[in-house]
């Protein structure tokens, strides 16, 4: 090998030097080992100066210390950043969250922080295999700041990026930020999630930079501005839910392009404009959700071509037009909603086709034609059918009956007519009221129907010998039914002591839409006249009877004692309990109607047949059925009726009196809040509170009634978080409703208050059941402001989302440390 002789120029070593550094790392450590082994290259530098000798032996050693450290360097820079995005952020709610971030550790070992060895492309200043960060994930954390304060562009190999549920929008929402733009630089990410903030801004046109994502949720923040048609260069994406925000404008013709998309969430925006044509290339999608926009024009016919679609909601928009019939191309839907538009047309015969179909509502539109006959006999999966407020006609069908699953079926406000005296064997709830030309069975609230005459019971024979014969039988048919009548009214009489036996119509008073005589009697006649033997629970109101009537169906009646008579109003009672009977919630017992008769007053409810919560928790056998899945179960859903009846109801309803006594549980424990007898409703426009005689039970009322006499929402509130604690400790709480401050128990953990009849939570029930307390005690504050909502209540309990310093193994979990936090419910 050639040696080399001379003098080298400083400045040229120096040169020659920093080219092979930017050419080549290895390339100059190489160099350097062969050097320093001295085997085949001589180096003679006769006549260099020492100042020149040791500069260039300290420039032969740069490059192997740049390429030593190159390594780190990244990962600096990305430490440095999340630091400073740190600074500017308020993490004093986060609970520890970011305390691990720190100049001393790593950012490898951080929370929420995970990196790994990457390739680092040309153009970041380094390049080889080198450890990044690759996972960001701070869900559930409370921060409030910018977004943007975050830069992106120094995380070139960042795949998931976690922020939901981390509240950035704090308490200036001037200061939330928006969704950067730098965002579209991470080419490399895969899953993006910062749904639950209060983030506001576009979207930016640079999403569609991130070729790789397979997962975007944007959903409830305060995004405006459009859908940038450069989604579409989104390929890879599986899932894309952009909901509960303020987009406005189109849905980009281009959404066509993500043939992979399985789930598109749209829903809660200002969407405008037509259902592109394009979506129909969507052939994987298994959920379509655009309900609650403004769009407008037909469902297109291309539609039928989502074959693999489970659920389609595009209710309350503007859409008008036929249901097309390619509608019936979808074999696997079980949810259809295209309630609230404005469809018009005939129920297409195609629909028939859908026989995995468990939920279809249609109401609210224009919808025209027949019911088909065939319902019942191909779409054997339904649970619930809601029709009401359309323009359909012609008679029910009686194929309604063979629907196995049927739940719940509502064809009120429609133009059926004909008879109606269907007899369901099981419990189906079924509204036919605004039928004007339906008559049939009083329980449905239908006009019993005139008897038939003679020339429909002889098919019109002209024979007249016939004619007679039978109307002879019938005479003789009517003495006897009359004879047995008198025969029963007599009974009756005797067992009914100190009441008249008159039944004038001023005697009585009725809310129902049906012959509320004849309830009277039918009820009368099931109990015997409220036989001791037909009760199954006494209450503070009155006392609960089970009376079976003809046909099979069988309810709950409860009788009113007569100090609570004392006390009603007539006319406002009646006016309040007909609202309550329109109350349709699937975690409200039904209440059908009121009876006021001189003799005795009654309410007649839906019959739960399992019982209450309260006879179940207090029965050692029962008690071992009720697991921490279902009593989670059971919370979210009495939540939900109190939310429903809080805030979604026309006029909002306080209950006061709610209690595990008044939850029934029926056979798959699914609860139902009952006795609504005593509730009162809210006018929306004056205060919400009603100054009255204390109702409600001991031990659940809240404390300011005491002092206060006022009802509010936030009573029903306190009861509720009785009722929850209840259920965790399998008796009443007790002396745990004491302001947390009097207690002894201030350092017990929670494992020591759980009902010990059941296992020990799992570890994957133990998040679920350190909500519900956690919850609780939201509902147990002092102060009625201190307290959540039910709507902020159910969403807790609904989204299971924990803070994080109490998500830790339930022994550790300690009571206090749980009232400490219960502030931070209301922002779940």
């Amino acid at each position: 090998m050639q040696s080399f002789s001379g003098v080298m120029d400083p400045p040229r070593i120096a040169l020659n030097f920093h080219l092979l550094v930017r050419s080549n790392c290895f390339h100059v450590i190489s160099l350097f080992v062969f050097l320093s082994q001295g085997c085949l290259v001589e180096f003679h530098l006769h006549n260099m100066s020492l100042l020149a000798s040791k500069l260039f032996l300290v420039l032969l050693a740069l490059p192997c210390l740049y390429c030593a450290n190159s390594s780190v360097t990244l990962l600096d820079r990305q430490a440095q950043v999340l630091l400073q995005w740190k600074s500017k952020l308020n993490d004093a709610y986060s609970y520890g969250c970011l305390d691990s971030w720190s100049r001393h550790t790593s950012p490898c070992k951080w929370n929420g922080v995970t990196c790994k060895a990457a390739m680092v492309p040309h153009g970041q200043g380094h390049s080889g295999d080198l450890p990044s960060v690759v996972n960001i994930s701070l869900a559930g954390c409370y921060l409030s700041g910018r977004l943007d304060g975050l830069q992106f562009e120094v995380f070139p190999e960042l795949s998931h990026l976690d922020l939901s549920f981390t509240y950035l929008s704090g308490s200036v929402p001037a200061s939330i930020g928006h969704v950067p733009y730098e965002l579209g630089r991470l080419h490399n990410l895969t899953e993006l999630s910062l749904r639950y903030n209060g983030i506001n801004g576009s979207i930016p046109a640079s999403i569609g930079n991130i070729t790789g994502l397979q997962s975007l949720d944007l959903s409830n923040n305060q995004i405006a501005g459009f859908i940038p048609a450069s989604i579409g260069n989104l390929t890879r994406l599986k899932s894309l839910d952009l909901s509960n925000n303020k987009i406005g404008g189109f849905i980009p013709a281009s959404i066509g392009n993500l043939t992979g998309l399985q789930s598109l969430g749209l829903s809660n925006n200002q969407i405008a404009g037509l259902i592109p044509a394009s979506i129909a290339t969507l052939t994987g999608l298994q959920s379509l959700d655009l309900s609650n926009n403004k769009i407008a024009g037909f469902i297109p016919a291309s539609i039928g071509n989502l074959t693999g679609l489970q659920s389609l909601g595009l209710s309350n928009n503007q859409i008008a037009g036929f249901i097309p019939a390619s509608i019936g191309n979808l074999a696997g839907l079980q949810s259809l909603d295209l309630s609230n538009n404005q469809i018009t047309g005939p129920i297409p015969s195609t629909l028939l086709k859908l026989t995995f179909l468990k939920h279809l509502a249609l109401q609210s539109n224009r919808i025209n034609g027949i019911l088909s006959p065939e319902i019942g006999f191909l779409m054997m999966n339904l649970t619930d059918i809601d029709l009401r407020i359309n323009n359909l006609s012609g008679a029910i069908p009686e194929s309604l009956v063979s629907l196995p699953q049927l739940r719940s079926v509502d064809l009120s406000a429609n133009n059926f007519s004909g008879r109606f005296e269907l007899r369901f064997e099981t419990q189906v709830s079924i509204y036919l009221d605004g039928n004007t030309g339906l008559c049939g069975y009083w329980f449905y609230g239908l006009t019993p129907c005139e008897a038939e005459g003679p020339e429909k019971i002889m098919g019109k024979t002209s024979d007249r010998h016939h004619y007679f014969g039978v109307i002879l039988a019938i005479s003789l048919l009517c003495f006897i039914c009359l004879t047995i009548g008198t025969l029963i009214a007599i009974h009756r009489r005797r067992k009914l002591p100190k009441t008249s036996t008159k039944d004038n119509s001023g005697d009585m008073v009725t809310v129902w839409n049906f012959d509320g005589k004849i309830a009277f009697q039918d009820i009368l006649h099931a109990t015997e006249c409220f036989d001791e033997k037909y009760c199954i629970g006494i209450g503070g109101y009155g006392s609960v009877f089970r009376a079976e009537l003809e046909g099979g169906r069988v309810f709950a009646v409860k009788l009113l004692h007569s100090s609570v008579e004392d006390h009603i109003d007539e006319k406002t009672f009646h006016a309040e309990i007909e609202v309550l009977t329109k109350i349709r919630h699937r975690c409200i017992v039904k209440l059908y109607g009121y009876c006021s008769h001189s003799r005795c007053k009654f309410l007649v409810y839906e019959l739960i047949d399992r019982g209450s919560l309260a006879s179940i928790l207090h029965d050692e056998q029962l008690a071992l059925e009720l697991d921490w899945p279902i009593r989670v179960v059971i919370a979210r859903d009495i939540a939900q009726a109190l939310s429903y009846l809080h805030h979604d109801y026309d006029e909002p309803i306080i209950h006061r009196d709610v209690k595990s006594s008044n939850i029934l549980l029926d056979r798959d424990f699914k609860a139902y809040i009952s006795d609504f007898g005593m509730a009162k409703k809210l006018k929306k426009h004056s205060c919400s509170s009603w100054s009255t005689i204390i109702a409600g039970t001991c031990g659940y009322i809240a404390p300011e009634l005491s002092s206060t006499m006022v009802f509010t929402e936030k009573c029903d509130v306190y009861s509720f978080g009785v009722v929850a604690m209840e259920m965790v400790m399998g008796k009443h709480p007790g002396d745990l409703l004491l302001p947390f401050f009097c207690r002894t128990e201030q350092l017990t953990k929670l494992k020591d208050i759980l009902d010990h009849r059941i296992a020990v939570p799992t570890s994957d029930e133990e998040k679920d059941v350190i909500l519900l307390v956690l919850v609780a005690f939201a509902c147990l504050q002092v102060c009625p402001k201190s307290r959540p909502t039910m709507q902020q209540v159910y969403k807790a309990l609904a989204n299971r989302s924990c803070p994080t310093p109490v998500l830790k193994p339930l022994h550790q979990v300690k009571l206090q440390e749980l009232h400490e936090f219960c502030g931070t419910v209301k922002s779940i």
